[in-house]
């Protein structure tokens, strides 16, 4: 089977730790990365890989949804070359990217893609647009939650679905953490940004060194560093907490190794909501237990093995680490749960399932029928699926923030939008 693999997050080698499962199964994969992409990890020069990449040119690099490919008729050209008996678009489908990759591809070729978004967001004109003909356009899709297959669903799409987790890497391994251990070792690793709730996590750990020796690692960057380092001070625990700039891949892992919590106090905003949480299954793959806010994606990817609380409490959060490591038999069977659902998430097991979703979709078949009125397909996908994610502002917010402003109007225009929608059927 050959596969043409668009990722504009490929320029990073863990980023292709999908391709590599997906060729050691024998797919004949092609990855098209953008010749430059503004990301930490981001390799200038391509390390070697057991696939072909290409590397094309993009504008508004950096930009997700947003960029474009510079050479629209080069993406024709490739795939006339390629030929390949697949075309697997890892973009969203109200993306840019996505809209040039559809109207390049031959009208028969099978069309596979991904979805994080886990909002039911009312984007603007064109974008609206764009995402309706993608999800009629493809045959598969892999959300990589529940809440994102509810999305999907719910607006219209009704090809093959197979909701599959980012993968975690084989490097990470269980340590030997155990609630007796002497000092509790806590951790956060991400963006530090205020929807991440570093500051939440300077709280907790100042509650815990009141009741057994504790110490806090933060792993990361962002503008939250300096305010989370003042909070420290003010609380007092600032010997406690120790700041990581971002790490390569062993180093990581060898990191979460000593962990005992993982916090993942994610906070919902009116722009944002967690959608996955990668740090969630690599802590459980690292025998860490993952604590936080049930908060998006959380509860879904954290599953039975987190302890999590409603989202901003961090009273209860810090009460619930207490009693988790207060009780040496919880704590263990958390670990081993969190141990086994990361079993369930490597990545020759999330490529197993998703070459299973490719040769669904190159069977081509009959897509679901789905209700015709919108409020009923969507209670459909939530059947199906589960709820969606809300963000501050509601459940069906508009992507645009302005139009987030007054209620009332909100509600008149998100009808007219919705019926013009139905009219041109677009």
């Amino acid at each position: 089977m050959r596969v043409l693999r668009v990722y504009h997050a490929g320029r990073d080698r863990a980023h292709r730790a999908r391709e590599r499962a997906l060729s050691a199964l024998g797919v004949d994969v092609t990855l098209v990365v953008p010749s430059s992409w503004p990301d930490g990890g981001a390799e200038a020069e391509l390390s070697d890989e057991p696939f072909p990449i290409v590397e094309l040119e993009v504008r508004r690099a950096g930009d997700v949804n947003r960029h474009t490919y510079a050479s629209a008729a080069g993406l024709s050209d490739l795939i006339a070359r390629l030929q390949p008996d697949l075309l697997d678009i890892h973009e969203e489908p109200v993306s840019l990217a996505a809209r040039q990759w559809l109207r390049a591809a031959p009208p028969d070729l099978p069309v596979a893609m991904y979805t994080a978004q886990n909002v039911d967001k009312r984007f603007p004109p064109p974008f609206a647009q764009y995402e309706t003909a993608a999800y009629r356009r493809a045959g598969g899709l892999y959300p990589c939650s529940h809440q994102a297959a509810s999305v999907a669903r719910g607006k219209g799409f009704g090809g093959r679905i197979a909701v599959l987790p980012l993968g975690v890497d084989e490097v990470y391994t269980a340590g030997e953490q155990t609630s007796e251990d002497p000092e509790i070792r806590l951790g956060l690793i991400g963006r530090l940004v205020p929807e991440k709730g570093v500051r939440d996590a300077i709280r907790v750990l100042a509650d815990l060194v009141t009741w057994r020796p504790s110490r806090l690692i933060i792993v990361g960057d962002g503008p939250e560093v300096g305010a989370a380092r003042a909070l420290a001070e003010e609380l007092g625990v600032a010997e406690a907490v120790e700041f990581h700039p971002w790490q390569p891949l062993d180093s990581l892992a060898r990191l979460y190794r000593g962990l005992h919590v993982v916090l993942v106090p994610s906070r919902t905003t009116e722009t944002w909501v967690e959608q996955f949480g990668r740090i969630i299954i690599e802590a459980q793959a690292s025998g860490a237990v993952v604590a936080g806010y049930a908060s998006g994606a959380i509860p879904g990817v954290g599953g039975e093995a987190a302890v999590l609380v409603s989202e901003g409490d961090v009273v209860e959060l810090t009460h619930a680490i207490r009693r988790i490591l207060q009780d040496q038999e919880a704590y263990a069977s958390r670990r081993d749960t969190g141990l086994a659902q990361a079993s369930r998430a490597t990545w020759p097991e999330v490529a197993r399932r998703q070459l299973q979703l490719y040769e669904e979709v190159l069977s081509r078949p009959r897509r679901m029928p789905l209700p015709r009125r919108d409020t009923d397909r969507r209670r459909a996908a939530v059947r199906q699926f589960g709820p969606t994610a809300p963000l501050a502002g509601g459940d069906r917010p508009f992507a645009l923030p302005v139009l987030r402003k007054d209620a009332a109007w909100t509600r008149a225009a998100g009808h007219v939008i919705d019926t013009a929608m139905r009219v041109t059927g677009r």
